[in-house]
């Protein structure tokens, strides 16, 4: 490599590095746990409820808006594997879903797209995309299309239909995720905007400002 290449990559690794940092403020560190503690009151409401849905990324979702993508995948895969921790395994399996969501999240708002409840709008379809496609092959490929969460059953009731598993299971998921991921994203939209602008990160407050 000529020292023009170690240059240029050392210096992409280096606005990766301040990119990643700029997420982790101390007022970011005080979220994090809030944020877990948001997704594990959301999964507990859903399950007591039986509910056919997750809401447990509202917090992932709401760091993504305020910190950013780091900060909210970090939030993800935090949330899940203290969940399986604590009894649930098979929160396991599906971390790279709220990774993803953190990260999409992230991204999306630091772009602008979560400035208003019009704007929302469209995180809340890609969140729902992007859920599908991550989920849906490790509901097929891990469980064999049968898993705790309440979209069995509707994964079940396709399959009784004629369907085929892999199409049931995709179609229970993206109407599933559809309520659950954009119905989480207007949620976590509005849980930003009633913070008090001197506790929002940086990134939050140029968002909610």
């Amino acid at each position: 490599m000529s020292s023009t290449g170690a240059t240029t990559s050392t210096s992409r690794i280096e606005r990766f590095r301040e990119n990643v940092s700029e997420d982790f403020t101390t007022t970011t560190w005080v979220l994090i746990p809030l944020g877990i503690g948001i997704n594990a009151i959301g999964g507990f409401i859903a399950s007591t409820l039986k509910l056919p849905l997750f809401l447990d990324n509202i917090g992932t979702m709401l760091i993504g808006i305020l910190a950013g993508p780091w900060a909210a995948a970090l939030t993800g895969a935090l949330a899940n594997l203290i969940q399986a921790m604590l009894g649930n395994p098979v929160q396991l399996a599906f971390m790279p879903v709220p990774v993803a969501i953190g990260l999409v999240t992230g991204f999306l708002a630091r772009r602008g797209w979560f400035d208003s409840v019009k704007k929302t709008i469209v995180p809340a379809i890609v969140l729902t995309v992007v859920a599908t496609i991550i989920a849906t092959p490790i509901v097929v490929l891990v469980f064999g299309g049968v898993t705790s969460s309440g979209t069995s059953l509707v994964t079940a009731t396709l399959v009784a239909t004629g369907r085929s598993l892999v199409e049931s299971a995709a179609t229970a998921q993206f109407a599933v995720e559809f309520v659950d991921k954009g119905g989480s994203a207007f949620i976590a939209y509005f849980i930003g905007k009633s913070v008090p602008s001197r506790y929002l990160p940086p990134q939050g407050q140029d968002i909610y400002s």
